[in-house]
């Protein structure tokens, strides 16, 4: 069951109710507007909150910014019934990762949703948030394969790339809870072992932190690990495992991450992370979540 957020709008009104949250939210079928192609990963399963389980990039006319969009579904409250889980491209930017936002932000109740958006040849990622509730409220991040991969037998390969998340504190409220991470990726992978499961496992560092309007405002100290994983070879991606962020020897949050080998002959990786702690190691830090995505090049 995921978690029960109050928007910051209704948090008095419903308060005065004296019955706590009046909304139950239980698992039920898949929406016939779900992703279910095997080539296509969502953050769904690392974080009940990541409910994103479709995402669409539309670059329209290449020669007109405002016709690139994003559609996203299995967000509430983040377009009318006109633009539901329509998000347009912005002028802000993430390293070399777009910004997009949430058509409806603000208007009829919406939420203002946030994406941080990449694409290349072989792959796609995106990763999705929201400062708008109480906690850490709702998101979702995904890895997309375009075309076929096929994975090498064996082998020791290095794979370098950039990073970037959207990240939610629990500072102030609002658009001001909403904050873009830019970062380096290194991925390891080893074929032939372990004897059956292959092995990847990376780094994620040199993050840079900017407020919501893509300016930067600071850098990050620390890492983020990416735990060994098992390769899935019938699908060409990697089991989920963990991700861990370390700040002068210290663990500051802890999550999941996972991937997916793109490209013809599994050349690119692309993948997502979800970590929840603190924003560093100092004791009167914010809480915060950041979820991530990243491709990296053979």
């Amino acid at each position: 069951m995921m978690r029960q957020y109050l928007t910051l709008s209704l948090v008095a009104l419903l308060a005065a109710c004296g019955d706590g949250q009046p909304f139950d939210f239980t698992d039920g079928d898949e929406s016939a507007d779900a992703d279910t192609s095997e080539d296509n990963y969502y953050a769904d399963d690392l974080n009940e909150d990541l409910t994103m389980n479709a995402l669409i990039y539309n670059e329209g006319d290449p020669n007109d910014p405002t016709d690139d969009t994003l559609t996203v579904n299995n967000l509430p409250f983040d377009g009318s019934d006109i633009d539901e889980g329509a998000y347009d491209k912005t002028t802000a930017t993430a390293g070399s990762y777009d910004v997009y936002e949430s058509v409806g932000a603000g208007q009829g109740g919406d939420r203002t949703y946030f994406a941080v958006f990449r694409r290349t040849s072989n792959s796609q990622v995106a990763a999705v948030g929201t400062g708008d509730y109480i906690g850490f409220g709702f998101g979702g991040a995904t890895a997309q394969r375009l075309g076929n991969t096929n994975l090498p037998s064996d082998g020791e390969y290095t794979y370098t790339g950039e990073y970037a998340a959207v990240r939610i504190t629990t500072a102030d409220g609002g658009t001001d809870d909403v904050e873009f991470v830019s970062g380096d990726v290194t991925m390891n992978v080893d074929i032939a072992d372990f004897d059956e499961t292959g092995a990847v496992e990376g780094i994620i560092d040199d993050r840079i932190l900017y407020d919501n309007t893509g300016t930067q405002i600071g850098t990050i100290d620390g890492y983020i690990s990416l735990a060994t994983a098992q390769i899935d070879f019938e699908n060409e991606a990697t089991l989920s495992s963990t991700a861990i962020a370390i700040e002068n020897g210290e663990e500051i949050a802890i999550g999941n991450w996972q991937a997916v080998f793109t490209g013809p002959d599994g050349e690119e990786i692309a993948g997502f992370l979800v970590i929840e702690g603190t924003e560093s190691d100092d004791p009167n830090s914010d809480e915060m979540r950041e979820t991530g995505v990243f491709i990296a090049f053979d």
